[in-house]
């Protein structure tokens, strides 16, 4: 059964994210204006803040929630309802040398989600889920005595992976097979303990299903990318998700990822450049064909905002079949897409305020979905923010 205070916190922040769906659900690239002109103590304070300032609250949405609660008091408990315990961390003894070649910051985030996750003395097999090239993977090989299978799609990862372990003598098997496959399954089955250090939406989900039939013994997932997901909308594990009613599209979801623990000044920039040329070209589009609909674009290569907005212009146009007169002057439009930045900066801070709520409520969700399933299930952080704002940890052990 589930336990009742995951179940009290997962019922409590339903209530909220439904009740306030109408402050965080707006689009911000859909609206030239802020979208709240109901609440004019609302829109009188966001206007005053610029770019900068913006960024500022967003970086502290607990600030935000407080902010928000001189209006609606039932806010101030974000915080609260939004607070998870810190893993106590076991030292784990590894060679440095296994981190040449990987990402810095991947290697901390990899020490860091081991030292959370507890030992379990009779595993003999942990299966590494999405495995990439086995980082993780070696480094639980090389601090236990537990042989490791790494299941990954891409053939050479595979490869390599395996070419490394063997270099170094490491236990570790690669198996290259589709992780939504049947082909995986006695893979999954011959384990005790699945890891699993941020694999994306349907990917961990999938998981969690499939270690659940096959009974293992303990499951440690820390989930990522909550938006990509194969379905329209998300589709709850858990019964209590299920009965909420409470029904959340891909843009939804992609509030709960939306804030980034890197990106230096280059990324901002190119941040900046992207979302104003597709707001600019969207106030062309609007004022062209007398629309009062935003008209999203396809991912773009970043390379091609080098080119300029007018290119980018007939670029968006081509791809969605407009014409463009030859004697179109663009040039207007981008200052207009600046100006609707700073409405959409604004937007985003008063989304950032529910930002971890939404990524705790989709967390829960999956908790409680494993004790229904007889698991004895905690929820901790792994590590701080800084090194990656996706630092939950579900760890499961069979009861």
């Amino acid at each position: 059964m589930p336990n009742s205070l995951y179940l009290v916190q997962f019922k409590q922040l339903t209530e909220l994210l439904v009740e306030y769906q109408w402050l965080w659900r707006p689009m911000p690239m859909a609206h030239a204006r802020l979208p709240w002109s109901s609440c004019p103590e609302l829109c009188e304070w966001l206007s005053t803040l610029d770019i900068s300032q913006a960024a500022q609250w967003k970086a502290a949405p607990n600030q935000v929630a407080e902010q928000l609660a001189n209006w609606w008091p039932a806010l101030a408990a974000i915080p609260r309802l939004t607070d998870v315990p810190e893993a106590k961390m076991a030292a784990v003894a590894m060679d440095e040398r296994l981190g040449v070649g990987v990402p810095g910051r991947k290697w901390a985030q990899i020490r860091a989600y081991l030292s959370a996750v507890p030992t379990q003395p009779s595993t003999q097999r942990y299966l590494e889920w999405c495995a990439g090239k086995g980082y993780l993977g070696r480094a639980v090989a090389a601090s236990t005595p537990a042989r490791v299978d790494s299941l990954e799609w891409q053939q050479a990862l595979c490869e390599q992976g395996q070419a490394y372990a063997e270099q170094h003598q490491l236990p570790m098997q690669f198996h290259h097979l589709d992780a939504f496959s049947d082909a995986a399954l006695p893979v999954i089955h011959r384990c005790d303990h699945a890891l699993a250090l941020h694999a994306c939406g349907d990917l961990h989900v999938h998981l969690l299903r499939q270690a659940v039939a096959a009974d293992l013994n303990a499951i440690s997932v820390s989930p990522c990318c909550y938006q990509l997901i194969t379905g329209k909308t998300y589709q709850p594990l858990s019964d209590a998700g299920q009965q909420a009613g409470f029904v959340l599209s891909k843009t939804d979801l992609k509030i709960a990822v939306q804030e980034a623990a890197t990106g230096g000044e280059r990324v901002r920039r190119q941040r900046y450049q992207e979302v104003t040329y597709r707001l600019g070209f969207d106030e062309w589009q609007r004022d062209a064909f007398q629309s009062d609909q935003y008209l999203p674009l396809p991912a773009i290569q970043k390379s091609q905002l080098n080119d300029g907005f007018e290119a980018f212009c007939h670029w968006g146009a081509a791809q969605k079949g407009l014409p463009v007169s030859s004697d179109t002057d663009f040039s207007p439009y981008l200052a207009r897409g600046e100006a609707r930045f700073v409405i959409l900066e604004q937007i985003n801070v008063v989304k950032s305020a529910f930002r971890r709520a939404l990524e705790l409520w989709l967390a829960l969700d999956r908790v409680l979905y494993l004790e229904q399933h007889n698991y004895h299930v905690d929820l901790v952080q792994f590590c701080a923010p800084s090194l990656t704002p996706r630092n939950l940890l579900i760890h499961a052990t069979r009861r």
